[in-house]
């Protein structure tokens, strides 16, 4: 694909396409360069986002709870353990390549729930980590 986009988006799209999820919105916003990318099929989206040039992806389980985001650090504390809370663009899109499987299947019909209440659970955690002052 030839566009102004990090190369690392445009390899992540022929990914996600392989993967079956099919593009739903490609933007540019006019404030500060951000960008907005979404793939999605029947039961999981993806989205990719820039914000004052710092870049996030996140997953959505469409099915169970489909505006519930989850950033890419905190699929990963649930699946590998516990890091870093801010990962590099290529970082994030190479931890979603890797555990694609194990990400999809965190949201079947029988992970679903204990999925959501994980997720939830570690965000929780990272808020009281980062602003511990606040709890």
């Amino acid at each position: 694909m030839n566009s102004n986009w990090p190369k690392v988006i445009d390899d992540f799209e022929l990914f996600l396409a392989k993967a079956g999820l099919i593009c739903q919105q490609r933007e540019e916003l006019p404030s500060f360069g951000d960008k907005v990318l979404q793939y999605a099929n029947g039961s999981i989206a993806v989205r990719v986002c820039s914000d004052r040039y710092a870049w996030f992806v996140e997953i959505a389980d469409i099915v169970g709870r489909p505006g519930q985001w989850y950033d890419t650090a905190l699929l990963r504390d649930m699946l590998a353990g516990q890091g870093e809370d801010v990962l590099s663009l290529p970082v994030q899109i190479e931890f979603v390549e890797t555990n694609w499987p194990a990400i999809v299947g965190s949201f079947n019909a029988m992970q679903r729930e204990a999925t959501h209440t994980r997720l939830v659970s570690l965000r929780n955690e990272r808020v009281k980590r980062l602003f511990p002052d606040f709890f």
